[in-house]
């Protein structure tokens, strides 16, 4: 493996965001390849509408791995207000999206920054759990970080 520079994990801010644009793009075509170029326009300008206002009033707290100013990994959580449930007091619960490390960062650590950082931040938060939909690749490192599989979530696609 060739040297990279060391990386530091912060909070990602409002002058992230095209960088963020970027990863999030990258994240779509990895997952389900290149974005028909009549859709990639408008594709390109919701998530950065999307990240615009919800980013800066930390609707969407976004957890970056920065390397000399280049954002080469991101994880992000969107804090849930669930009512309070019967066996513990605390009610909030965050879904966990966006986990991406460019490439050439694989394999250095850069996820497991992320996530440790993106699971303080929702034991800070309160929450009483952290969900997310995992990839092949990525849930080896999530079972290792302790995430489950309760084997009870389901979903409806309502468009």
């Amino acid at each position: 493996m060739s040297e990279l520079p060391a990386f530091t994990v912060r909070r990602a801010t409002a002058t992230d965001i095209p960088a963020l644009v970027e990863l999030r793009i990258a994240f779509d075509r990895e997952l389900a390849g290149e974005i028909p170029i009549e859709l990639a326009g408008d594709h390109r300008a919701r998530i950065d509408a999307y990240l615009r206002s919800h980013v800066p009033d930390g609707r969407f707290r976004v957890w970056i791995a920065d390397a000399a100013g280049h954002v080469v990994g991101m994880a992000g959580l969107v804090v849930i207000d669930r009512p309070p449930h019967a066996r513990s007091r605390r009610a909030p619960e965050a879904m966990v999206f966006n986990v991406m490390t460019i490439p050439a960062w694989r394999r250095r650590g850069v996820g497991r920054a992320v996530m440790e950082a993106v699971i303080a931040d929702g034991r800070a938060l309160g929450c009483r759990r952290l969900v997310l939909r995992t990839s092949d690749d990525g849930s080896h490192l999530y079972a290792a970080l302790g995430f489950a599989d309760p084997g009870r979530w389901r979903q409806l696609d309502l468009d």
